[in-house]
């Protein structure tokens, strides 16, 4: 294909003109979450691939249909030789914190939070 004719712009999480062939996993996404808000138990999900397939768009787009339904969403990438238990416990806070607003919340809420951030202090992979 002539490269001044291609549509596709790649570049880290740059959304093409259209996902093409990701269909299959954006509906079962969807199927994810209505299953979750009906309380039904699912299988989690995991995207991989190699480096350049649309792994960064297809997340984008699970995170904007999450979030169309009111669902909390965090943003991090793993990385391998960091400390997991302290970062999943802030994320999980700041994902609190964007349900609802300090103000608002009840007591068990606070407590939750309260266990969450000294989780992230006392934790300690290793044993004791």
């Amino acid at each position: 294909m002539d490269p001044r004719k291609n549509p596709c712009a790649s570049g880290a999480g740059t959304k093409p003109p259209a996902l093409v062939g990701r269909g299959k996993q954006i509906e079962s996404f969807d199927i994810l979450l209505e299953r979750l808000e009906n309380g039904y138990v699912e299988q989690s999900m995991i995207v991989t691939g190699l480096r350049g397939v649309g792994k960064t768009v297809l997340l984008d787009v699970f995170r904007e249909k999450a979030e169309a339904r009111d669902w909390a969403t965090v943003e991090w990438e793993v990385e391998k030789n960091a400390a997991f238990a302290p970062k999943i416990a802030a994320h999980v806070r700041r994902a609190l914190l964007q349900i609802a607003p300090k103000a608002r919340w009840a007591d068990r809420v606070l407590r939750a939070a309260s266990i969450l951030k000294s989780f992230t202090v006392t934790f300690n992979p290793d044993g004791p």
